[in-house]
């Protein structure tokens, strides 16, 4: 193919020196979810950073071998850059879009003259306009490990296509995002522009410290979870308040709330007046960071302390992938439902398990075998993730809607009557916290929900060697389960305690 393109023109210009800090998609994403992770990447001190968890490692190679088996799966007689330099290998990037290259993988790109450097998933051409190139252009598709599509991903999107824009003169009016399950989304490069361009903005205004940015609660994730999550504390920052994510966060800012104790003292018809906040979360805001101030719980509804009268307490709790918890990068599966059985003083801890991914439903199936034998009971769990997953299991599976109603009308969730009447003085409402205030403590320290998964998958890649990580899951889970109680048991002597009106 002949062409008037001078390769060298191009690198000098996408090439050219600057003094703006290199910008990564990943690094302007996560002025969406978490400004502060970019300040700790930049300023916070290296030792401070957690350790890699299972969890983390497994996520990171699942990202890996899902990338390349999807562009195996989709994109057969793709074209892979190889290069030993990523300036190298951008040069011969280049160099096969002149040559009119239908599909590329793993492609380096730099934009130096705004500081912007990545690598792109794929590169496909298309003749829908043309470009420095000739009578085509270039679009960007970008492989997710998450079947959900977060706006954070799609940011990192329009992030390579306005790179790609400025590197062959023309910008694509859409940019696909691949999911998990293969699955392409386009999206108009239109509607997120400008939130691509406050967010290159205000990445560098943070790098620059020409932006202040506090430490939300719970905003971090690794390597700076621990580490963000204790300035949190030690600055009083109303995002340990119940309810207050970044969002809600910057709303409150705003209005010049930005502590706990700026809450605590708060008119809730005041906080009402603030857009999307109402009367009943700005009661809420206020309990829980009055609690917090205070140290102690504050009862707000003694009466919706009711709890059903039955011989037999079955407190349940599941251990499997929760998209909407964990970011939807692992592929869904519920592999143990564990039941602490109560009667009269004495318990016993039962425990029903996928012994490897494909026998989810012989656990079920395990577990209504149990319920069937049962009479005068209830089963107390904690938040709607064990409801909302047997539900999901037992629709899979073709549970008949008798069997059903042995488990679902007998469910009472603790977490509602807990939050609906207590506001707790912890950072959050969940199960871990609110046990802990009360006293209870986990076995292991270094086993939780995500760590659970890895250890679970390392179990089932080998079930002979791997014993003592199906142990350490059970002892997590009965843990969870005894946690659950604890916090029934305490409501119910809140409701008893005639001294609290």
């Amino acid at each position: 193919m002949t062409t008037t393109v001078d390769i060298n023109s191009i690198l000098s210009k996408c090439l050219a020196p600057t003094t703006l800090e290199p910008l990564t998609a990943t690094t302007v994403s996560r002025y969406i979810t978490s400004p502060f992770e970019i300040h700790c990447n930049k300023f916070a001190p290296e030792e401070e950073k957690d350790e890699i968890s299972k969890y983390q490692q497994l996520l990171f190679e699942r990202g890996r071998t899902h990338e390349t088996q999807t562009v195996k799966d989709k994109y057969p007689d793709i074209v892979s850059v190889q290069f030993a330099t990523r300036e190298e290998g951008f040069k011969l990037a280049l160099e096969s879009m002149v040559h009119g290259t239908d599909i590329m993988h793993g492609i380096p790109i730099f934009y130096l003259p705004e500081g912007l450097v990545g690598e792109v998933d794929v590169l496909e051409k298309s003749k829908s306009n043309g470009s420095i190139f000739g009578k085509y252009h270039y679009t960007i598709k970008e492989i997710k490990l998450a079947k959900n599509i977060r706006e954070d991903h799609v940011i990192q999107g329009a992030f390579y296509n306005y790179m790609l824009g400025k590197i062959q003169g023309v910008t694509p009016k859409t940019f696909h995002l691949i999911n998990r399950d293969g699955e392409e989304i386009a999206y108009q490069y239109s509607e997120y522009e400008e939130l691509l361009l406050e967010s290159i903005e205000g990445t560098r205004k943070i790098l620059i410290k020409k932006e202040h940015v506090s430490p939300t609660f719970g905003s971090c994730g690794f390597p700076w979870e621990r580490y963000c999550n204790r300035l949190a504390e030690e600055t009083n920052d109303i995002s340990l308040v119940a309810g207050v994510s970044l969002k809600t966060k910057h709303k409150l800012v705003e209005h010049g709330l930005r502590t706990v104790h700026d809450l605590a003292i708060s008119d809730i018809q005041k906080l009402v007046e603030i857009k999307g906040i109402g009367n009943g979360t700005a009661a809420k805001l206020v309990h829980s960071a009055k609690a917090i101030q205070s140290k102690k719980p504050i009862i707000k509804n003694k009466n919706s302390i009711i709890f059903p009268t039955c011989k037999v307490e079955i407190f349940l709790d599941l251990e499997g992938v929760d998209p909407s918890m964990m970011g939807d990068e692992v592929i869904q599966v519920d592999y143990l439902i564990g039941a602490l059985v109560r009667v009269g003083s004495k318990e016993e801890y039962l425990s029903f398990v996928a012994k490897d991914l494909s026998h989810e439903k012989e656990m079920l199936f395990e577990f209504l075998d149990f319920i069937k034998k049962q009479k005068d009971y209830v089963i107390y769990h904690y938040h709607h993730y064990e409801k909302t997953h047997l539900e999901k299991m037992m629709t899979r599976y073709g549970v008949d809607e008798k069997v059903k109603k042995l488990v679902f009308d007998h469910m009472v969730d603790i977490y509602k009557i807990a939050t609906s009447s207590v506001a707790f003085p912890t950072y959050g409402n969940g199960l871990k916290p609110v046990a802990k205030y009360l006293g209870f403590s986990w076995r292991h320290k270094n086993v939780d929900a995500t760590e659970s998964i890895a250890l679970y998958l390392g179990y089932v890649a080998n079930p002979n060697k791997n014993k003592d990580k199906l142990q350490l899951i059970l002892d997590y889970n009965e843990d969870d389960c005894i946690a659950t109680r604890v916090i029934k048991d305490w409501l119910e002597t809140v409701r008893t305690d005639t001294n609290i009106v």
